[in-house]
């Protein structure tokens, strides 16, 4: 019998949440109701004439790619009634190196919006028989940002435009096709971000919210340049200006708390645009209970519960239903083992021990995960 057969799993093959892999997983979000519950009020919150604009910080492993595909999975199916446009959701991991600064930040924005879609936008302009330029003169306060996006829907040049969109540098002769004076962000980043911003109050004509869900913001660590620290704090400080009601974000990190996070996002000038109430901590999971309530939580959901109960009685097995696979002396001890360090109580590795158990059990061609399996997998884990 297969594995997934052989703990009932529910449109699974194994114990592993990860909705990178399976996207029914972003609905998933198991123990610490307190941080749920403050994300989605303050998602509420934040489209009260607004957009909103998070800071998400906790330790490797502590769920918050998983964050981020929920407050994904909110936005598309349970939407705050503050959210008055169809969110326009786009998800990227942040890369940063040494030499990066506030044009690579921008380059990978705009290329996550995509040029197909902006360039539809213009487009669907242009089709209604208006002027082109002078709609995109209602909406843009920079010449150079309208001229560029007019080429964008002109063939043999749209592709020079967009790189000058996304922040890349052009030739004079490049410059002097798009009828622009200068490249984009080289006065500084502040022009960067009026573009995007722009781009949100084109995507709004068109009944959509722009809202960018970026990972791995311990990337900008790597930056080492001070100038370019500067430029990268003067983006998302403009960025999370009360002005910018177009285009929300949230950026997720590891980090131990605010103090370890790159220096900008960390400023006072970033942090009091952004306010606190929206920085989220996301702690290890703190008790024996809360690791209880996480477990048997995660259990059932992706175990087929009335095909685990006719198993359970058929095979005369004796384990509770809120604790299979594991019986009720197994499942008391791998919690026990998972919350005596609080550094390591974290999803992942419960999440990766759960299935681990489970992968013995089955090769063993045991029905249940016993105390044995658990003390073999879980000190590995754990201590």
């Amino acid at each position: 019998m297969e594995f997934r057969e052989w703990f009932c799993l529910k449109e699974r093959e194994s114990f592993i949440i990860d909705p990178k892999i399976n996207e029914t997983d972003a609905k998933f979000y198991f123990g610490q109701d307190n941080v749920k519950q403050k994300i989605t009020r303050q998602l509420r919150h934040s489209y009260v004439g607004g957009v909103p604009k998070m800071l998400l910080v906790g330790q490797y492993g502590s769920g918050k790619t998983q964050m981020l595909f929920y407050v994904r999975h909110l936005l598309l199916n349970q939407p705050p009634p503050t959210l008055k446009l169809k969110p326009r959701i786009v998800m990227l991991d942040i890369e940063m190196k040494s030499k990066s600064n506030h044009k690579d930040l921008h380059l990978q924005l705009m290329e996550s919006i995509s040029k197909g879609v902006v360039s539809d936008w213009v487009g669907s302009i242009a089709k209604k028989g208006l002027n082109l330029e002078e709609e995109l003169r209602k909406i843009f306060d920079d010449e150079n940002v309208v001229q560029a996006l007019v080429k964008l829907i002109v063939g043999g040049i749209d592709y020079v435009a967009w790189r000058w969109l996304t922040g890349q540098d052009l030739s004079i002769k490049e410059l002097e096709q798009l009828r622009v004076t200068r490249n984009l962000g080289q006065i500084g980043a502040g022009a960067m971000v009026d573009e995007l911003v722009g781009i949100g109050r084109l995507a709004e004509l068109f009944g959509e919210k722009i809202v960018f869900l970026m990972d791995e913001a311990e990337r900008f660590l790597n930056v080492g340049d001070s100038d370019a620290l500067n430029a990268l704090e003067d983006y998302f400080r403009d960025l999370s200006e009360k002005r910018n009601a177009s285009v929300g974000f949230f950026v997720a990190g590891t980090a131990g708390g605010l103090d370890e996070t790159a220096r900008f996002l960390q400023s006072g000038a970033v942090i009091t645009r952004i306010g606190m109430q929206n920085v989220i901590l996301i702690p290890p999971i703190p008790t024996l209970d809360d690791v209880k309530s996480f477990v048997t939580q995660m259990l059932s959901e992706i175990i087929d519960q009335t095909v685990a109960d006719r198993t359970i009685k058929e095979n005369d097995l004796g384990v509770p239903l809120a604790t299979y696979p594991f019986d009720a002396d197994s499942f008391d001890l791998f919690c026990e083992y998972a919350s005596q360090d609080i550094t390591k109580a974290v999803p992942r590795n419960i999440i990766n021990a759960i299935n681990e158990c489970a992968i013995i059990a089955w090769d063993e061609q045991k029905r249940v995960i016993d105390s044995d399996i658990v003390t073999g997998i879980a000190p590995l884990v754990f201590e």
